[in-house]
């Protein structure tokens, strides 16, 4: 008796791939590469694609007109605010003013106390806030360089926590009144 595998022949290697042998000789002809990177072939078929590409941009339609453009925000200049004329409240702040930048300066926090900085801070932004509404519209800091941007930016989480507002709201705000 034989066994079931017996009768079958044997097959033979299936030969090798067309596919194969195309990939091979292409490697080939990138071996040929010279020091810069391409082979010679290969720099004129780029020139003669980037030659191809300029005379068909001669055919390229221009387009019917230019596109729209949309202005979001507008952010104005700074404004130079002139001389204002001198009483005693602003006298009076001004000296407070300097008295602060001398304490914090030389490293002195607690200057104030926490209720004392509250009843100014909301003081100010009522103040400032009827101010710009009067229309009397001038930059809430003279000196760009007075207050840094993180000083800025805790000033302004700490309002608008303090009166329930998000940033999104504010911007929200901002861009429908235009300030």
């Amino acid at each position: 008796m034989s066994s079931p595998k017996a009768g079958k022949p044997k097959s033979a290697k299936p030969a090798e791939k067309p596919v194969k042998v195309a990939a091979k000789a292409a490697s080939t002809k990138r071996a040929t590469r010279t020091e810069e990177g391409l082979s010679n072939a290969d720099k004129a078929h780029f020139v003669k694609a980037v030659w191809e590409g300029v005379k068909n941009q001669d055919a390229v339609p221009a387009p019917a007109e230019a596109p729209k453009v949309e202005i979001l925000r507008k952010i104005p200049a700074p404004v130079k605010t002139p001389p204002s004329q001198s009483n005693r409240e602003s006298d009076l702040a001004l000296e407070l003013a300097a008295v602060i930048e001398r304490k914090v300066g030389g490293g002195e926090y607690g200057a104030l106390t926490p209720e004392a900085v509250q009843a100014l801070m909301a003081a100010l932004c009522k103040l400032y806030g009827a101010e710009m509404e009067a229309g009397n519209k001038y930059p809430i800091i003279a000196d760009r360089m007075a207050v840094t941007g993180t000083d800025a930016m805790i000033t302004c989480g700490a309002l608008l926590k303090a009166v329930d507002l998000q940033v999104f709201e504010l911007g929200m705000w901002q861009s429908w009144s235009g300030i």
